[in-house]
C-alpha cells in the first residue's frame, strides 16, 4: 500500500463525532498547559545551541564527546579517594577537641581578642 491508498482506507473508516462539551474541555486544557509551559521555558545559551546543532549533524562528535566524559568519569572513579593534603588534615585533627564552625567576621573578632597587647604594656616602668 502507497501513502494515497493509506489515506483513502483511513478517511473510509467511521469516525464517530465527539461531543462539544468535550471539545471545549480539551481545548481549556491544552490551552492553559500552553501557557504554563509557555512560561517555564528556559532559553538555551548560545554556546549550547551551537553545540547541539554541531552534535545532531555530525554524531562522530556526539560519540567521542561522550566517550571523554565517561574516560573522565572513570579516571575520577578509578584514584584514591584521599589525596596528601587531605591526609594531613586527618592527621592533624583530634578526636577529643570540639570543632567550632565560625564565620569569617567571628574568625577576624576572635583574632583580634587573642591577639597579644603592645609590649609597650609589659615594659617595665622606671621609677624616677
Amino acid at each position: 500500500m502507497n501513502d494515497e491508498k493509506i489515506e483513502q482506507h483511513l478517511r473510509g473508516l467511521f469516525a464517530p463525532e465527539l461531543p462539544e462539551s468535550w471539545r471545549a474541555e480539551i481545548l481549556s486544557a491544552a490551552v492553559s498547559k500552553a501557557s504554563r509551559q509557555e512560561q517555564s521555558r528556559q532559553i538555551w545559551p548560545a554556546i549550547l545551541v551551537y553545540l547541539r546543532g554541531m552534535f545532531s549533524r555530525n554524531p562522530i562528535t556526539a560519540g567521542a564527546l561522550t566517550t571523554l566524559w565517561l574516560l573522565i568519569f572513570l579516571f575520577k572513579a578509578g584514584t584514591p579517594s584521599e589525596s596528601a593534603s587531605e591526609r594531613m588534615l586527618l592527621a592533624k585533627v583530634d578526636p577529643n577537641r570540639p570543632v567550632y564552625f565560625v564565620s569569617i567576621q567571628e574568625e577576624i573578632r576572635l583574632t583580634e581578642l587573642w591577639q597579644e597587647p603592645p609590649e609597650q604594656a609589659y615594659a617595665p616602668r622606671q621609677i624616677p
